[in-house]
């Protein structure tokens, strides 16, 4: 039984996409959806320079807008569905991993390739790294 689907949003296509996935697949099942948001880049803060620390709240700005737009498509395309948002901060595929442990969530969907470390530097490894790190079925949306 589905009751409780996550879904990973980053801006990209790919993450769009599984947004809408996630979307259907929730109201098929009529499972509640969180979307989650995460800003892996607290450890430019970390640096003294204080053009790090603007970098730093730039980026978490641009994420937290990611989110928000992500939660206005869900509540215009599924007014009825009970969605719910999760914005964290840190290594993307630990912090979902971390959410999925916390919220015991059925099921988890992500995009193949997002737009994390470098632009695509590593294509598919968060969602590879979700794969292999959490208990619950992982979709992957391309």
């Amino acid at each position: 039984m589905v009751s409780n689907v996550l879904v990973a949003v980053d801006g990209s296509e790919n993450s769009e996409r599984a947004l809408d996935f996630a979307l259907n697949f929730s109201e098929k099942y009529d499972a509640a959806l969180t979307i989650i948001n995460v800003n892996e880049s607290s450890a430019v803060a970390a640096y003294p320079d204080e053009s790090m620390v603007v970098v730093a709240k730039d980026l978490r700005k641009f994420h937290e807008d990611i989110l928000e737009k992500a939660m206005v498509h869900a509540k215009q395309a599924k007014p009825n569905m009970l969605v719910s948002s999760s914005f964290r901060e840190g290594d993307p595929a630990l912090e979902i991993a971390a959410v999925v442990k916390e919220g015991n969530y059925d099921v988890v969907v992500v995009g193949h390739h997002g737009v994390g470390k470098v632009k695509g530097l590593f294509l598919g490894s968060i969602s590879e790294k979700i794969t292999r790190s959490v208990s619950c079925t992982v979709i992957i949306v391309r």
